[in-house]
């Protein structure tokens, strides 16, 4: 098997190390699997600089999700050889299917729901905690994928692949009615984490006046996913439990709980807002749904980020 892992964040190097443990390059400090240290076959600056002489079995897009600055399906032309290759989006959001379908139409599409509490810090150290899960399913491409041999095969190929690793595979009946479940939180607590003054994810869900906020915008994001996928996005949460589940997943976490998108403020680096929030938006104009608060913290935090990139040019 070949594997082609694009983007050695933190996410991207753990799913790495636990499909291949070599001797040396990351380190790896993990409270779940213990210190490794490994090196991969290869490591390349560009996909052109790995495709060559290079047929890859599993292409895995552990990037951010950044469609707003490039279309993220052209930087793997490259190494997509055959219709046989598998692409896997390891990212959040909602519609990063899209731009792979446009391009890849034959290609089998793994879409992922990621769980991974890892941090990467200086000089290749990767520090991650117990959470290792991952959940996907097969996007639909087109008519006829349910009758596809190879396409049916994929999923049950990469759950023995990732379950060998030691990694929680998780296939649920409709991945993306889970993947608006975690949008719920994300698109809720993420923006305002920035926007609010950089507050951490305890700071906003003490708060009363914040966290009424929060909860006012899961319960937008809730109304448009279960219109979305037509039905409820949880098996055993109501719509109107599900605020009050994030708000005390937020309470349990470490403090101070500093999200992703606030480190990406932080380090004046783009920000998912375009899958997170404004693809949700943009399906709930469709839907002829509102949601004033999320189109509010979209509005606020495109005007922070646009100040906060500048910022790198006048320096």
């Amino acid at each position: 098997m070949h594997t082609l892992i694009v983007g050695a964040g933190s996410v991207g190097s753990m799913y790495q190390i636990m499909l291949q443990s070599k001797k040396n390059g990351f380190s790896i400090e993990s409270l779940r699997y213990g210190k490794h240290k490994f090196i991969p076959d290869g490591v390349y600056s560009s996909c052109k600089d790995a495709s060559t002489g290079q047929e890859y079995d599993y292409i895995m897009v552990c990037t951010k999700a950044l469609p707003n600055i490039a279309d993220p399906a052209e930087i793997l032309k490259p190494v997509i050889k055959s219709n046989k290759t598998v692409i896997v989006l390891v990212q959040n959001g909602i519609g990063i299917e899209d731009p792979y379908v446009k391009t890849y139409p034959e290609n089998p599409i793994i879409t992922c729901a990621v769980y991974v509490d890892g941090k990467q810090k200086p000089n290749g150290l990767v520090e991650h905690g117990k959470l290792m899960e991952l959940a996907y399913g097969l996007h639909k491409n087109k008519k006829g994928d349910n009758s596809d041999p190879f396409k049916n095969g994929v999923i049950s190929n990469f759950h023995n692949i990732l379950t060998s690793g030691g990694i929680t595979s998780i296939v649920p009946t409709n991945i993306q009615k889970l993947k608006w479940f975690k949008n719920v939180w994300n698109a809720a607590i993420s923006p305002m984490s920035v926007i609010s003054g950089k507050h951490s994810g305890g700071d906003l869900a003490r708060n009363p006046g914040t966290r009424s906020l929060l909860i006012k915008a899961m319960k937008e994001m809730i109304k448009v996913g279960e219109t979305a996928t037509g039905g409820p996005l949880h098996d055993k949460l109501s719509a109107s439990e599900i605020p009050d589940y994030f708000i005390n997943y937020t309470l349990s976490l470490p403090e101070p709980f500093i999200l992703s998108m606030l480190q990406d403020y932080l380090n004046k680096k783009p920000m998912e807002h375009h899958v997170i929030l404004k693809n949700p938006i943009d399906e709930a104009k469709k839907l002829g749904i509102d949601v004033p608060i999320i189109e509010t913290m979209y509005e606020l935090l495109i005007m922070a980020e646009k100040k906060n990139l500048s910022s790198i040019d006048k320096h």
